[in-house]
């Protein structure tokens, strides 16, 4: 029997046996409609560093055992892992759109999605997929015309706005309107944790001005605000601020419920975040 929790700003942590993953509550209301959730590092098979539910292909783990997490996760949320589309992450800002041919790519067959750090679709049952180890997950559901999408943006992507890619590509779609977009920053580093040298505090300075996202917090470090200009940047887009929803979850604070990079320094495993149109 599954267990609901509210965890961070609304947020529901679901156990079920060992697996536990997160689904929000702006989202939920959707949910004839959407499926969305995102794993925890709980109720899986992997060991050590990865222990025990890593969904990341690249770390120090079996292939095995993350197809049996795959296998895991899906089953406790009624997700087909033939339907999983995976992206291909290289901290950059190119936002694909996927449809059913693209359903399985890579999972259970070879994908060309290469370079992806975003996906969308208008397409059911095509469940969208991005990982995560301290880099936000952004979820945006359009559900007049029910377009998903879901992107990762780390500190490079945030830089390069992969915001402004992602929105640009779905106002193409016929009927898209921005202000009825439902968004939610899932868990990442907040801004209590993200310290980064001087050379990396001068690249986020050049391109956004307000103090209000940064902090000196020594002579040679600084701590950067990632929500704060996603926020901003997904309100300039037209999205309603109402509608901007941030779970308020430090992976590196919450490191018990979450991977995380800095946390686990370096030696981690990776979460993943779902999005899917219900058939």
């Amino acid at each position: 029997m599954k267990k609901y929790e509210r965890i961070g700003r609304s947020t529901v942590l679901v156990t079920d046996g060992s697996m536990k993953y997160i689904e929000f509550e702006s989202l939920n209301k959707y949910r004839d409609v959407l499926v969305h959730f995102m794993s925890t590092r709980h109720g899986g098979v992997s060991r050590g560093e990865c222990s025990t539910l890593n969904l990341g292909f690249g770390r120090n783990d079996d292939r095995q055992n993350v197809i049996e997490n795959f296998r895991r996760i899906c089953d406790a949320t009624a997700v087909e892992t033939e339907s999983l589309v995976f992206t291909n992450q290289v901290h950059g800002t190119k936002v694909l759109m996927v449809d059913e041919n693209d359903r399985g790519k890579g999972l259970v067959k070879e994908s060309d999605l290469k370079g992806s750090d975003g996906l969308f679709t208008v397409t059911p049952n095509v469940t969208l997929v991005t990982f995560h180890a301290d880099c936000a997950p952004i979820f945006l559901f359009e559900p007049s015309i029910n377009a998903a999408a879901l992107l990762h943006s780390g500190w490079k992507g945030t830089l390069s706005d992969i915001v402004s890619e992602a929105m640009s590509a779905m106002k193409k779609i016929p009927g898209f309107d921005a202000g009825r977009v439902e968004a939610v920053i899932g868990p990442s580093i907040g801004f209590c944790c993200f310290e980064v040298d001087e050379d990396v505090y001068w690249l986020f300075r050049d391109k956004y001005a307000d103090d209000a996202f940064y902090c000196r917090v020594s002579d040679s470090k600084w701590k950067i605000d990632l929500k704060g200009i996603i926020k901003t940047r997904l309100a300039e887009e037209g999205i309603d601020e109402k509608k901007i929803n941030d779970c308020d979850i430090c992976t590196k604070c919450r490191n018990d419920l979450f991977f995380s990079y800095r946390g686990d320094m370096g030696r981690t495993g990776s979460m993943a975040a779902f999005m899917q149109i219900r058939r």
